[in-house]
């Protein structure tokens, strides 16, 4: 199934490409500037997706309480959901550069649709800034892979899988890890690299195990969790299934530590904080814990907005705003052509203290973190150049 329709979304995308008129380019001289976002609203991943989105409404705010760009321009956004489905995800970011005619998009959470969409970034010559797909993909394509109009800030999922196997490896006390993945691009190349960096670390996987987005039951997984010997469970699952094994686990009194992509924060924190998920651990690009004062005013500024800490994708969708603002200053101009020349040329500080500069496959190297659960509460064990 998600063959067929990542094989869809291709098909679309080359008729979009084959039949529309070229785009006329946004105002350079007057005007709202318009940011284009393709998330998923709706679906399993859909409160990730309002996480992103209120990242980047909160930067895009910000940047017109100060006067806005160019003179006195303010930034309006256009949001499209794509519902993380690849097929959705075509149309959506073809409806934001066609008819909305936005300077940039920033997409599109979910790996399968951001790489669904790249042929349109580069066939319309409209910057994509990937902020949350972790795909490795993404990076082999982008840049001088050949779509010069592709630029990811957020780490790929092979350099976060050496730093969490480097971590396992040097504490010592996890030498068997199952992986379990949602059936997706996301689920398959992250359980991919983690495989090959713990194989390489000498850690043993003693299974791989993919299920469908929007599973509701995992009593065969935990079952098989408890009798081969698995001594941690690493996760590449989002949203809603994120959520639900969590709960299953804790319902049925697994006693493993859980480890790969966790957000170790807010409801998942409430369930991990348990006795029987000791030691649990994680590597993420972000943490609301992060010291720094950008983040600490970010951070304050976010709850005060939403009643609650920032996540990862709030983060990164703040982020991806206050990155296209630079290079929109830097341009002079909202023309996406310009635009995309200054991206090239970035080198911006991150809110965790990182930097985001683009190599030649238009891949940022800001920092990740190595997050673990000690006596019931969240802390950054470390930090790592990604």
């Amino acid at each position: 199934m998600r063959t067929r329709t990542l094989a869809a979304a291709a098909a679309l995308a080359l008729t979009v490409v084959g039949c529309a008129s070229s785009t006329d380019s946004p105002d350079t001289n007057s005007g709202p500037i318009t940011i284009g976002l393709s998330a998923p609203l709706s679906g399993p991943a859909a409160a990730l997706g309002e996480n992103e989105r209120n990242g980047v409404q909160l930067a895009i705010d910000q940047i017109n309480q100060d006067g806005g760009l160019l003179g006195s321009r303010k930034l309006t956004l256009a949001a499209q959901d794509n519902a993380c489905n690849p097929t959705d995800g075509v149309g959506s970011v073809t409806k934001l550069i066609t008819q909305q005619q936005v300077s940039a998009v920033i997409g599109a959470l979910c790996s399968g649709v951001t790489l669904a969409a790249m042929p349109l970034a580069k066939r319309y010559q409209v910057p994509l800034v990937v902020a949350t797909s972790t795909s490795p993909d993404i990076t082999t394509a982008a840049g001088k892979g050949g779509n010069d109009f592709t630029f990811r800030i957020n780490p790929s999922d092979a350099t976060l899988a050496v730093a969490l196997s480097s971590y396992l490896h040097k504490a010592g006390d996890v030498r068997k890890v199952a992986i379990l993945a949602e059936d997706s691009t996301y689920g398959r190349t992250g359980a991919a690299a983690l495989q090959k960096a713990l194989n390489d670390k000498g850690i043993t996987v003693t299974g791989v195990d993919f299920v469908a987005q929007g599973t509701s039951d995992f009593s065969t997984q935990i079952s098989k969790y408890r009798n081969n010997g698995t001594q941690s469970v690493a996760l590449y699952i989002s949203g809603a299934d994120h959520l639900s094994f969590l709960r299953q686990a804790a319902s049925a009194r697994l006693q493993l530590p859980v480890t790969g992509r966790v957000e170790l924060e807010g409801q998942n924190l409430e369930i991990l904080k348990d006795e029987q998920f000791a030691g649990s651990s994680s590597v993420y690009p972000y943490s609301s814990l992060i010291k720094t004062p950008a983040n600490a005013k970010f951070a304050k500024a976010y709850e005060s907005a939403h009643k609650t800490p920032p996540t990862y994708e709030s983060f990164e969708g703040y982020s991806a705003v206050m990155v296209l603002a630079d290079a929109i200053s830097r341009a002079k101009s909202s023309d996406p052509k310009a635009i995309q020349k200054a991206l090239v040329k970035t080198d911006f500080t991150s809110l965790t203290g990182g930097t985001v500069k683009f190599d030649a496959y238009h891949q940022a190297h800001d920092k990740a973190f190595i997050l673990q659960i000690k006596n019931g509460k969240t802390v950054i064990v470390s930090d790592v150049v990604t």
